[in-house]
């Protein structure tokens, strides 16, 4: 087992100012030192990385357009329906009329 350097605990304070610039010094070196390891895995990632496909453009425009076109046969849709309840109430509304028409016609 490794001895360990431990930290004076009563330190003048310039002594103590050093120590703690020795330590982020030492925290940087270390940093520093596996940078190079980290470029590598980066560049290795970066090449077996494919790039997108010629018609990947292609592919998500079509895909938004047929999103939008949805959308818009949707609302259409919608639309005629609302057009169909509508006719739906007039006709109904025109024949209670007749009816009761026909009704004081017979009474009458």
């Amino acid at each position: 087992m490794a001895a360990r350097k431990k930290k004076p605990q009563n330190l003048d304070p310039e002594l103590q100012l050093l120590v703690d610039q020795e330590a982020v010094l030492r925290a940087q070196i270390a940093a520093t030192a596996a940078e190079p390891e980290r470029l590598r895995r980066q560049y290795e990632e970066d090449r077996a990385t494919l790039p997108p496909t010629e018609d990947f453009r292609d592919r998500e425009r079509r895909r938004a357009f047929e999103e939008l076109a949805t959308r818009g046969k949707v609302r259409n849709e919608h639309k005629s329906q609302r057009r169909s309840l509508l006719l739906l109430v007039l006709l109904l509304a025109a024949t209670t009329s007749l009816v009761m028409w026909g009704l004081q016609l017979m009474r009458g």
